[in-house]
């Protein structure tokens, strides 16, 4: 088998080889669809045809067909390709605001690694962590982007056929901002609230109040935000604004509804980016609370349908939009926030959920997300296997399956030819469901570990011992499987800290647990988590800057376990 990924829709061997090494001829065509490329072995010549980014990943499949028959030995097939993508939008989006802020290199590797999966589109998640000028008091602490790297990133990524797109949210998940004093007039609840479900109790805002004082203040923001991206799109967020109707907007909102004011506010957010000359997206979730409001949506804006389980309802939500004329985005999740393991299989569900039904009612693609809730304590390694299965199946959705996701992944990107990193990857996210406790936007072991008492004693609930015990032997057994790997890949060292930390936490959860069923007291053990946490700081700085550190650290030092 030829080894490309992702696979192209149709490949033909004609039965003979290249002879010798010539250089492609490259034809530039608008002929083939968009993003699409033929390409031609004969034993005497090369050719690809494409537009510029079908060109791109022409070449691209050339030099993985190449790699493949050098470390074989064997001479160049000759072959008929003809290859296009499945959905037009591809995109991953990275929250940089729940902590981690990636180091700059970090980020320059993720966008040649997104390039090489055909990602055409990345989305930075922001709330707090971008240099604003006159508002360092919010973001003195989180080590933030400043306007020249955004832009650094963002020419980086046109180099590789990307779109930066802009995106900071404008309504909804504002605490890191209303939590300052200069900033507390602007919050719908100012001296905070309480929410039953989920459960949220704050001491400060966490939504922006609905009104023309706030536009007038996100309205220079947009601006000073905007001028460093070459996008004309711009996700504006506003989903999630938890206590909407609590303070400020109660009266509103008792007279005409939640759902009122918020498209209310949305059209006019929507003013504010249609000014600009952008395109809003935004998160769809309270949209689709109440589908009847969907007509009252601006035509070129574009909902992003979220959801981050197996069961997530896409076929109801995208035949919904779709139905009102409506262009849309799909937007699974990597199913590690939350966890030292990840859930994966879950995300591979979720994912393959969302891109059925966005092919099925004409989305304009998928959204992959990964979130750092609750301190963003997951391995960066843990994003890999949706990341490669997201791009496989937006490029190619008749690959339903890559069953043989593990070995792509070995020789794509770890170089392991053990294939034990995947493998020590393919453990680990198979460990709630070794426990036979998988959660929703949750691991156990996460909040065996940092959960307060009683969310421990709710995690645990009636789960055997035996259940427990086995969990433990299975972290235990992955340890064998990363210590035999042999990865050559440039940041081989740092992924294995990186698990080799992520078990640890696992089976410390574990002890927590296991101690606390058997007793009913909550252990302490304070030099294991001092450890744990010490070592979690070194690491973090391999990939991240500074900013956050101190509180995702802490959440693992505290001896009495707290979530945030």
């Amino acid at each position: 088998m030829i080894d490309v990924f992702p696979r192209p829709r149709e490949l033909r061997l004609t039965g003979d080889h290249h002879e010798g090494d010539a250089e492609p001829r490259i034809e530039e065509t608008n002929a083939l669809p968009r993003e699409g490329y033929t390409l031609t072995i004969t034993p005497k010549n090369i050719h690809i045809a494409g537009d510029p980014a079908g060109l791109r990943y022409g070449r691209d499949t050339l030099r993985q067909i190449r790699e493949h028959t050098s470390c074989n030995g064997t001479p160049l097939p000759c072959l008929e390709i003809r290859d296009e993508p499945g959905l037009s939008v591809r995109g991953f989006m990275l929250d940089i605001s729940r902590c981690k802020v990636p180091t700059m290199d970090t980020l320059r590797e993720l966008v040649r690694l997104l390039a090489r999966l055909r990602y055409n589109q990345l989305q930075l998640y922001t709330e707090h962590t971008f240099a604003f000028r006159d508002h360092e008091t919010v973001w003195r602490e989180a080590s933030p982007l400043t306007p020249n790297e955004v832009q650094e990133i963002d020419q980086l990524c046109i180099e590789n056929g990307i779109e930066l797109v802009p995106n900071f949210n404008s309504f909804g998940h504002f605490e890191r901002w209303l939590r300052h004093e200069p900033y507390k007039h602007l919050a719908e609840c100012p001296e905070g609230f309480e929410r039953e479900e989920p459960r949220i109790v704050r001491d400060h805002g966490g939504t922006l109040r609905p009104d023309d004082k706030t536009l007038g203040f996100l309205e220079p923001l947009h601006d000073e935000f905007l001028a460093n991206f070459s996008s004309r799109q711009f996700n504006v967020g506003l989903d999630e604004p938890w206590e909407l109707g609590q303070g400020w907007s109660r009266p509103q909102v008792e007279a005409r509804g939640k759902h009122a004011v918020y498209i209310d506010f949305l059209q006019k957010i929507h003013h504010l980016v249609e000014t600009r000359g952008r395109t809003m997206l935004f998160w769809s979730d309270i949209l689709l609370e109440r589908p009847d409001y969907v007509d009252h949506v601006p035509k070129d804006a574009v909902p992003v349908i979220w959801g981050y389980e197996s069961d997530h309802p896409f076929p109801e939500q995208c035949r919904k939009v779709a139905e009102c004329g409506l262009d849309y985005l799909v937007s699974p999740g990597t199913s590690t926030w939350n966890s030292f393991n990840g859930r994966l299989p879950n995300a591979l569900d979720n994912i393959r959920a969302a891109i059925e039904n966005a092919k099925k009612h004409n989305a304009l693609g998928s959204l992959l997300t990964t979130w750092g809730d609750n301190g963003n304590h997951q391995p960066w390694a843990t994003m890999y296997p949706p990341l490669f299965y997201h791009a496989g199946l937006a490029w190619n959705p008749s690959e339903s399956a890559y069953t043989h996701l593990p070995g792509i992944l070995d020789r794509h990107l770890f170089r392991d030819p053990t294939v034990q990193l995947s493998r020590t990857l393919f453990g680990l996210g198979n460990a709630d469901y070794v426990l036979q406790r998988p959660l929703i936007n949750c691991s156990p072991t996460f909040h065996f570990l940092v959960g307060t008492p009683n969310k421990l004693a709710e995690t645990l609930g009636d789960t055997e011992p035996r259940l427990l015990a086995r969990a433990q032997r299975h972290l235990k057994e992955i340890r064998t499987w990363l210590e035999a790997s042999q990865s050559t890949c440039a940041d081989a060292d740092t992924l294995h800290r990186e698990l080799d930390l992520a078990i640890d936490l696992g089976l410390l959860g574990l002890e927590r647990a296991t101690h606390f069923q058997a007793t009913g007291q909550v252990p302490g053990l304070q030099p294991q988590r001092t450890e744990l946490a010490a070592r979690h700081r070194r690491i973090w700085l391999e990939r991240a800057r500074p900013g956050g550190l101190d509180e995702s650290a802490g959440i693992l030092e505290d001896p009495a376990g707290r979530t945030i």
